[in-house]
């Protein structure tokens, strides 16, 4: 979501000769990084038999949670107060040591993702060095995002906490609120899968990604009370079932989602901007 996690939710227009194109067709005059174009092979396949919307979603390469631990450790932040390092730009050279904790957040990192309610989606350069070839998984964490964008979950979230959560005890708030937020993840989980499926993924893409990207972070957990996330085995079930229950029914396709594409360098944002019908 707001806060970087394991898997789990400033819109630019093309500048500096930068030239935006209609879905097919663009023309830039510099390529964009390869983890920049290998975003957007997957959101034109995504655009796809999906209706991804009409408002623009911008997405961003950042340093990754592994960079603040080590900004952390290092004393240039405290702790809890780190975010910036999480979303340095890794195309960046700063000169201040910085680009060290960039270079080893990308080496040691892993696999994540989180959406900003502004319709951002963040992803650590370190999340493609980790699925290598597997671009079906990257579309599973980049449609999952896309997902607490489009169904606004951040918002929903506030709003369930300070209405239908006021005036209750703070320890009972805080569990009430963890278990809307890994419901949340589960829906976003079921519509990476459909939004995988009509747009042609064969087999359990999601389902795999789910089991390849617990073992790569290392993270076997349960599912626990104070949760942010349902543990492996909860969310592996529920994608599980989520996948019988569209073998049985397919999911139906959408109309394609026409739009067109820019990157902002200075900004480092590849924004996604669907077209009118």
């Amino acid at each position: 979501m707001t806060v970087p996690v394991k898997k789990s939710i400033a819109i630019a227009i093309a500048a500096a000769g930068l030239v935006a194109g209609v879905i097919g067709a663009r023309s830039w005059t510099q390529k964009p990084p390869v983890e920049v174009r290998a975003l957007e092979t997957v959101l034109r396949r995504l655009s796809r038999g999906n209706d991804l919307g009409s408002q623009p979603i911008a997405f961003m390469v950042a340093s990754g949670s592994y960079t603040a631990q080590l900004a952390e450790q290092r004393g240039l932040c405290k702790p809890d107060q780190c975010q910036m390092f999480t979303q340095l730009n890794p195309y960046q050279r700063y000169g201040n040591g910085w680009d060290e904790l960039i270079r080893q957040g990308y080496t040691l990192g892993d696999i994540e993702g989180w959406a900003a309610s502004s319709g951002t989606v963040v992803i650590p350069r370190a999340t493609f060095r980790a699925y290598g070839p597997h671009t079906g998984y990257l579309a599973c964490t980049v449609a999952h995002e896309i997902a607490h964008i489009r169904r606004h979950h951040i918002f929903e979230q506030s709003y369930h906490l300070n209405h239908n959560l006021k005036g209750q005890p703070e320890e009972q708030k805080k569990l009430a609120e963890m278990k809307r937020s890994r419901e949340f993840e589960l829906e976003a989980d079921r519509d990476a899968a459909t939004m995988l499926s009509r747009a042609g993924y064969p087999g359990r893409v999601c389902q795999q990604e789910l089991e390849f990207m617990h073992r790569s972070v290392g993270d076997g957990s349960i599912t626990e009370p104070e949760s942010t996330h349902p543990g492996y085995e909860e969310r592996l079930k529920a994608m599980r079932a989520h996948y019988d229950a569209m073998e049985k029914q397919p999911a139906k396709t959408q109309a394609n989602t026409r739009a067109s594409y820019s990157y902002d360098r200075s900004d480092n944002l590849l924004t996604l901007t669907p077209q009118q019908r």
